[in-house]
């Protein structure tokens, strides 16, 4: 079940890439050549750099390829590196269940004011990614809390 979930991340992940790429390569074309193009593609193209980003960021805390200062764990003792490792999975599922909650009340709003994004979509539906995301990435560091305490800690890319 967990591999078609991985499957699914990346999947999705290499979909919104292809539409991104093929939709601004679409409007170069079209701007250069024919000097028209598509009204709403910029906006889209500004909402699908965050979707990635946020879906990108899941699948890196999936296989813990996230941006880290690991400089001091190097030179820790095993017990000390897993210690130091429950504390700032602990602290970084923290921070992301609490950007979760607020990029959550601000869908909300976002809900409540009825903006349209572009070609009719709404605003709210746009960034709904950002509480999702925050959520997912946090339950991730919060197995990897549990893995850490347990001494059962995977290494990037496993």
């Amino acid at each position: 079940m967990l591999a078609i979930v991985h499957w699914l991340e990346d999947a999705l992940l290499a979909s919104l890439l292809a539409l991104m790429i093929f939709l601004a390569v679409t409007q170069i074309v079209l701007r250069n050549g024919f000097d028209s193009g598509i009204l709403w593609a910029d906006s889209l193209l500004r909402v699908l750099v965050l979707w990635i980003a946020l879906i990108g960021a899941i699948v890196a805390s999936r296989d813990r390829q996230h941006l880290s200062v690991d400089v001091v764990t190097r030179f820790l003792a095993p017990s000390a590196k897993r210690g130091v490792s429950v504390v700032t999975s602990l602290f970084t599922a923290g921070i992301c269940l609490l950007v979760s909650w607020y990029s959550l009340e601000f869908v909300l709003m976002e809900y409540e004011s009825a903006t349209m994004a572009f070609a009719g979509v709404p605003s709210w539906a746009c960034e709904s990614v950002m509480p999702v995301a925050f959520l997912l990435i946090a339950c991730r560091y919060l197995l990897h809390t549990v893995q850490a305490a347990l001494g059962i800690e995977q290494e990037a890319g496993q």
